[in-house]
This record gives structure tokens, C-alpha cells and sequence, in this order.
């Protein structure tokens, strides 16, 4: 069984300027060498009976010299390095033979490469940049593919534009927007596609209850082919439902969110913390790096400002308040109430029901939550198999779950005490209750995230004045933007 030789080694760039380099041969392969050598400013003499036309161009061009004869010893003599690339195997051996014995560094082309001092890689080139690829040896048709692969690539990185595209509850209602939303394995086979696609150099994917975004540094093409639209579905839908941002509107746009100005709840802390577990699950799965860190980096600045700016005059207020503040409206004694889902915002509302409701039942699904000691008697823990026993017990439901489907359905209908008001806020994206539900009985309210805000409209009237402020602000520090376009772009000599 014949055994493929290999050779670890490694990769060096040598400067060759001005240095005699030999080239034994004059076909094909013997050209290529030569290419390469003339590529680094090397001196290249060629020894060979007979040039191929393209060697003979060369020499025309007194770009080579050449030595119409076979190989010597003594030609070996004062050569920086040698390659042996004749069409006999016994020629080449002997070449390699000469040189080993007067410590000049060899590379045959044939069978005998394994016994020679170096091979060359496969290399693409970009402005300054040189990318080698090598197999050991062991399979040079994947090393070519895998060059030609990068330097299609590497075209792409001439320009590196910041690019926003998504959509949100200004854009779609929440029924319209819950396919769009990458919840589940979406998220991760989201992520995957998008690796797959040429022009794509950082990216992270920006998922919570308002909003589905791609934020990435793509290239030029790609910021303008529309792929990233397509990508994201969004295809399906007319363009006045989704937002395409790039270069300093998408930094605008990005500090906006990242200040909490563009939420449902205007000023909400909850997407800062969203954004950052965003770019670092993108850098954990490979999607983002430097390029892309550095632009949150800057909008999470700005934001701050923003909201050191507008935090004392802007009634700011988290979702999971807002929504117990709806139902507090509904009646003036405290009620029983019923949470649904264990994340962060599940949390966070359990530690503000029982600030003011006598009993809070904390419903989950798989992972059993831990109680605060301070929450014994008020705080009950269920879990979601339960959920159907218990809904006589309560009057209010909020629904913070992450699910692919209703937690609630019209099915629960009977579970429910219809002599009294049951107000349900769905705070799910995509939605975890039925809305259907309320057509069951009157007495069965249900409010999703879109409801929750137009029933806050009205407090809202000053807004867009905070949102006015927000944008001198980024304007100021637009600079910010200029020097991340500078450091991706400023690498590239020919910007």
C-alpha cells in the first residue's frame, strides 16, 4: 500500500530583492517559478536547452537571463536558492544533489520534492497583503482551491461599509413580525447562512421582542445587492416594512437602539444588555471580531451621553413595569397574578409583583428557578403542566416565555373563573398566547407588545423632542464613525 509522503514546515516570507535565484528548466512549471521569483524582485537566471514561449517573452523583455544548456555542479555557486524543475526525474535528483552539497536551499518539482529544503505554497496576493496555502504536500488541488477561494475574498476587502437591516414594531405589527423573529434553532441556522455568503466580513444578529436586526461590515457589492434583505426573508414583505441603514446612518441608528430611544418603551436599559450578549455570542460562534466590536463599542459611548442627557427629563420606563402598571389601571385593589416564563424579564417582573400583589405564581417550563428567601409566602412556583390548574386563581397573567408556540390557547378557555376579568399581557415575541383567547369571553382581555404601546401612546407626547437631542448628540460624536471606517479601510493603500 503506497503511503502519500508529507512535510510539516514552515511558512516564510523571503525577501528576494536583488538576490540571484536559479531556475533549472524552461517549460511550464519552470515559468511559474519564475513568475514568483520576479513577483519578489529576485535576479532569475534560467539554465535549459529550450525555453517555453512564455520564458522566452521573459527573456525579450530582459526581465530574465537565460543559459541555453544543461545544468553543471558549479551553477549551483552564489544562488540564494535553486529550483529543479526539468522534466526528468534523474536531472532533478542530481540538481538537488549539487546543491545539498553546497548548502544552497532546493525545491524540486517531481517526486523528489520531499527530499528538497522547501516547496512553494499556494499564494494570493491583494494589494500588501500575501496569503500562502499548503497541504504538506499532501494535496495540492485543495491548496489552489482553497487560494482562489481566499482571494475571491479578499477582493471584497477594499471597503468595509457598516450596514443595518431589520425591522421593528414602528415597521410591522406583532402578528406581521413574529415569522421574521429568530427564536430557537432559527437563530443559530441564521447565522450559519449568512457565514456562507461572500462579502459578509463581521456580523452579529440582534433578536429581542421589538426588533430583528443583521448589523455587519460587509463590502461594497454586498451593501448593495440586496442579499442581506433576502437573507433575512424580508424579501417577502414591501420595502417600506423594513429598514435598510448603512454607513452613518446605520451608526446613528445603532446608538439610537443601543440608548433605548427606539423601544417600544422609550429609554429602557433592558436592549444595552441585549446588544452586548449579541456581539459576544456573535465572537463565540466566529460571526464578529475586532471590526464590528469596536463599532458597538462606540454606540454603547454615545448612548451613555444619550442617556445622561435624557434619563432626568424622560420618564423612563422598563417593559416589565409598563406592563404591570397597565394592569394595576384595571383595578384599584391588588390581585393574585400569574408569570410566565423564568429569563430576565420573567425575573424581573416577579421582583416587582410582589412588591404590590398578594400572590405571585412564577410559572417554568424545564429549568426550576431559585427563590429569594424574602419571597416566601408570596411567591409560589409552578411548573408550565400546571399553568391550566391554577388560572381560576388569578386575575392578571403576564407572559415573559421565550417559546416556538402558545403557552395559552383557546383550549384553557375552561380553565378559566368567567364570573371574574382576566387581563392577559403578552409580552412574547414571537407571541406565547392565543390571541384568540378573548373572543372566548368577554370577561378574557389580552394585550401583546403592540397593545402595551398604544396604550402608552399618550404619555409619549414629548418624545420626539428627546429624540431630537439624541441625534445632536450622535451628530457630535460622529467622528466616532469616521475613525472605525478609517481603521477598516486605511489598511488599503489604494484608499
Amino acid at each position: 500500500m503506497n503511503t502519500k509522503k508529507t512535510q510539516s514546515g514552515m511558512h516564510l516570507n523571503l525577501f528576494l530583492e536583488k538576490r540571484r535565484c536559479l531556475v533549472i528548466g524552461g517549460g511550464k512549471v519552470a515559468f511559474h517559478k519564475t513568475e514568483l521569483l520576479l513577483e519578489a524582485n529576485a535576479i532569475v537566471h534560467i539554465i535549459s536547452p529550450d525555453l517555453s514561449p512564455e520564458l522566452q517573452r521573459l527573456l525579450d523583455l530582459n526581465l530574465i537571463t537565460h543559459e541555453p544548456r544543461e545544468f553543471k555542479a558549479e551553477d549551483a555557486a552564489n544562488a540564494t536558492l535553486v529550483y529543479a524543475a526539468t522534466n526528468s526525474r534523474g536531472a532533478n535528483r542530481a540538481i538537488l544533489n549539487a546543491c545539498r552539497q553546497q548548502n544552497i536551499l532546493c525545491c524540486c518539482v517531481d517526486g523528489n520534492w520531499s527530499d528538497g529544503d522547501f516547496t512553494t505554497p499556494a499564494i494570493t496576493r491583494h494589494n500588501q497583503l500575501i496569503v500562502s496555502i499548503s497541504s504538506g504536500g499532501t494535496n495540492c488541488r485543495q491548496s489552489k482551491l482553497v487560494k482562489n477561494s481566499l482571494s475571491r475574498h479578499l477582493k471584497t476587502l477594499d471597503a468595509a461599509h457598516l450596514i443595518v437591516v431589520g425591522t421593528d414594531h414602528n415597521h410591522l405589527p406583532v402578528e406581521d413580525r413574529e415569522p421574521y423573529h429568530l427564536t430557537g434553532d432559527r437563530y443559530a441556522h441564521a447565522g450559519f447562512m449568512l457565514m456562507q455568503l461572500w462579502g459578509i466580513h463581521e456580523f452579529l444578529l440582534l433578536n429581542t421582542c421589538n426588533r430583528v436586526e443583521i448589523i455587519a461590515v460587509v463590502a461594497t457589492e454586498t451593501a448593495q445587492n440586496g442579499i442581506l434583505p433576502h437573507s433575512m426573508g424580508f424579501s417577502s414583505i414591501k420595502e417600506n416594512k423594513y429598514y435598510i441603514k448603512t454607513g452613518e446612518k446605520a451608526f446613528e441608528h445603532l446608538c439610537l437602539v443601543t440608548a433605548g430611544m427606539l423601544s417600544q418603551t422609550p429609554g429602557e436599559n433592558h436592549i444595552t444588555a441585549q446588544i452586548k450578549d449579541a456581539i459576544e455570542t456573535a465572537k463565540e460562534r466566529g460571526w464578529a471580531g475586532n471590526m464590528l466590536q469596536e463599532w458597538i463599542s462606540s454606540a454603547l459611548f454615545v448612548s451613555k451621553e444619550i442617556k445622561n442627557e435624557t434619563s432626568q427629563k424622560l420618564d423612563t420606563e422598563e417593559i416589565e413595569a409598563l406592563a404591570l402598571r397597565y394592569l394595576a389601571a384595571k383595578n384599584d385593589q391588588p390581585q393574585n397574578i400569574m408569570i410566565i416564563g423564568t429569563g430576565l424579564l420573567g425575573k424581573s417582573l416577579v421582583e416587582e409583583s410582589v412588591k404590590t400583589h398578594p400572590k405571585t405564581i412564577w410559572c417554568y417550563h424545564r429549568n426550576q428557578p431559585q427563590l429569594n428567601p424574602q419571597w416566601e409566602g408570596k411567591v409560589e412556583l409552578i411548573s408550565f403542566n400546571q399553568i391550566k390548574n391554577r388560572l381560576a386563581d388569578v386575575n392578571y397573567i403576564v407572559s415573559a416565555a421565550n417559546a416556538n408556540g402558545y403557552i395559552l390557547t383557546t383550549a384553557h378557555a375552561p380553565f378559566f373563573d368567567l364570573e371574574k376579568s382576566t387581563h392577559i399581557v403578552d409580552l412574547g415575541m414571537p407571541r406565547t398566547i392565543d390571541p384568540d383567547l378573548q373572543s372566548i369571553s368577554a370577561d378574557i382581555q389580552v394585550l401583546d407588545l403592540d397593545g402595551i404601546k398604544n396604550w402608552n401612546r399618550q404619555g409619549l407626547c414629548h418624545f420626539y423632542d428627546f429624540l431630537s437631542t439624541s441625534r445632536q448628540i450622535i451628530t457630535h460624536h460622529m467622528h466616532l464613525y469616521e475613525k472605525i471606517t478609517h481603521n477598516f479601510q486605511g489598511w488599503n493603500p489604494s484608499e
